[in-house]
């Protein structure tokens, strides 16, 4: 795959459609609902530190809590590790299962497809719904929702099932950003990264009114406002489990 860079600019000088081919190949395979993508590049693998420095190991499947140490960008394109890792891991969310290898030798492509142990495996996430994967690839987060430890591992654990995504005001520690109902947010938890996104059901301005304070035991306090519901459940999709 390969981005076509005299029409592809966008509608301001220096603007593009893509950040770069992998991203592009990634969007491409998971709307073609593919099987699995290789993306090559001038290492073997996603190393633990770039690959020329002592002590660093290939990374045979990747976890979303893996500590990478970014190097230098490739001299084969505009991307680098850090293009190839968003783009497997966009891939992934996508429902396709994803490798990164080196490109130098041919013979790697069917290596990859063959299922032999080489490169750095992006394992497949559930394949999305059309409205899932506008959430995921789509759209732009325009704030944060940090819930607490309770609530992240309710979302995770119920996969979506039993209203396990819906959000209340009782689940939230904070909000930032400023942003309009039915805006996309991110979530995260009070401790990791950003884990999911969706579309809330009220402005940044009522649900900063209503967070409840936190407690002793490190939970919002009950309020008249708690059971308010800020996300529908069938509007937040899960990106990471971290």
């Amino acid at each position: 795959i390969n981005e076509n860079d005299v029409v592809t600019g966008g509608p301001t000088q220096g603007t593009r459609v893509f950040t770069d081919n992998d991203r592009l190949s990634a969007l491409l395979a998971s709307g073609a609902d593919a099987d699995g993508l290789a993306l090559l590049t001038d290492v073997e693998a996603v190393y633990t530190k770039p690959p020329d420095q002592p002590g660093a190991e290939r990374i045979k499947v990747y976890r979303p809590d893996a500590t990478v140490e970014i190097g230098e960008k490739s001299t084969m394109g505009r991307g680098g590790m850090a293009s190839k890792i968003a783009a497997a891991r966009v891939a992934a969310l996508g429902g396709v299962h994803t490798c990164v290898a080196g490109g130098f030798d041919i013979g790697n492509i069917k290596k990859v497809f063959s299922g032999e142990d080489i490169g750095t495996l992006f394992e497949a996430s559930a394949r999305p719904n059309k409205r899932q994967r506008w959430l995921t690839f789509a759209t732009h987060a325009k704030g944060t929702l940090t819930v607490t430890e309770f609530a992240k591992k309710r979302m995770i654990d119920s996969d979506g099932q039993d209203g396990g995504y819906q959000l209340n005001i009782s689940d939230l520690l904070n909000s930032k950003g400023d942003y309009t109902e039915r805006a996309v947010v991110e979530i995260r938890g009070a401790e990791g990264g950003v884990f999911a996104r969706g579309q809330v059901q009220m402005s940044s301005t009522e649900v900063r009114e209503k967070i409840a304070p936190v407690g002793p035991d490190g939970t919002p306090v009950i309020t008249f406002n708690s059971s308010h519901k800020v996300m529908q459940d069938s509007e937040c999709v899960i990106l990471a489990t971290i």
